[in-house]
């Protein structure tokens, strides 16, 4: 009777440990952008890190069509983030999507990501496939971007479960307006 009621226990206990797990990793994906960028310590970001230059580039189709136009965000020569206008799109899940719409793209393995600039924010932790990562943004939150030249983001990295944050700062702020308008 003691080994039955022992390994009872013991199961039991799995499963709760088990399920606790699933339930706290099922729960931080769906944090807000507010339990996320507040209840969690970020790391400051090197200040000289901060500082992007943009570059425009603007691809067309063959008969001249606009198919994007993307903001190539730069530090230390280094393109750390794309900030892409889709003016169409082929991609299952994308075709029905009301164009113009942007994406952002990040170059790392995340967990999560948030941005902030002026009162607009976005929050994703989708599962993400590749080192190259580009998630649907709203239009509200681009504009902001767009407008300021400033925004925050919020990294929790997907490899060591480090988090760190940043309020990057675009010193030619006027090719963002010239870019996308």
């Amino acid at each position: 009777m003691y080994l039955s009621n022992h390994f009872f226990n013991m199961s039991y206990k799995l499963f709760l440990l088990i399920l606790s797990l699933f339930s706290s990793l099922v729960l931080a994906d769906t944090k807000s952008f507010n339990e996320f960028s507040t209840q969690n310590y970020f790391a400051p970001i090197v200040e000289d890190a901060l500082k992007l230059k943009v570059v425009c580039r603007k691809s067309y189709d063959d008969n001249d069509k606009k198919k994007y136009y993307e903001l190539l965000f730069y530090n230390n020569g280094k393109n750390v983030f794309d900030l892409n206008k889709h003016f169409r799109s082929f991609k299952e899940g994308h075709k029905n999507l009301k164009t113009p719409f942007y994406s952002f793209t990040f170059w790392n393995w995340f967990q999560s990501i948030a941005i902030e600039s002026g009162g607009q924010n976005f929050m994703t932790s989708t599962e993400q496939f590749s080192v190259r990562r580009s998630e649907l943004v709203p239009s509200d939150l681009v504009t902001e971007i767009i407008n300021d030249g400033l925004f925050s983001i919020y990294f929790h990295y997907l490899k060591d479960n480090t988090k760190s944050y940043g309020l990057f700062k675009v010193t030619n702020p006027e090719v963002l307006k010239d870019c996308f308008s």
